[in-house]
């Protein structure tokens, strides 16, 4: 057996089972206008089950409040859009943008978060995100 090989640290469980990935974000945190990773990636051919987004505190940018998640830099949106939830108003969203194995087929892939926001700054705004997926085998 060979050790001190490094291995992914993709959430994997060797189980027929949900696994989760879940993701605080609050509208001042470091970095989230340029996009906050989440803390694991998703393994190869994991298969997106739900989506899930709580707006826990109402994004209070005057002008807009776009919150996205995805696994393509810059604009990171193909597992949330912009038209997806309604960051003004709290409540849990149901998002079917991203399911499906899709978006892990050619390797392991790092969600991130990215809040934007126009007009006057905002001062509130907290959102959880919960990615649930199979575990990736590719069977």
């Amino acid at each position: 057996m060979t050790t001190g090989v490094l291995g992914t640290n993709a959430r994997q469980d060797p189980r027929q089972v949900a696994n989760t990935l879940k993701k605080t974000v609050n509208y001042n945190d470091p970095g989230v206008s340029a996009g906050v990773a989440f803390d694991n990636p998703l393994p190869q051919n994991a298969f997106i089950l739900r989506v899930l987004v709580e707006i826990v505190a109402v994004f209070n940018a005057t002008t807009t409040n776009v919150l996205t998640v995805g696994t393509v830099g810059a604009t990171y949106n193909n597992i949330v859009a912009a038209a997806d939830i309604n960051e003004a108003v709290t409540g849990v969203y149901d998002v079917t943008r991203g399911l499906g194995r899709a978006l892990t087929a050619a390797g392991d892939v790092t969600p991130y978060v990215l809040y934007a926001q126009t007009g006057g700054a905002a001062t509130t705004g907290q959102a959880i995100i919960v990615i649930e997926f199979e575990g990736g085998w590719t069977t």
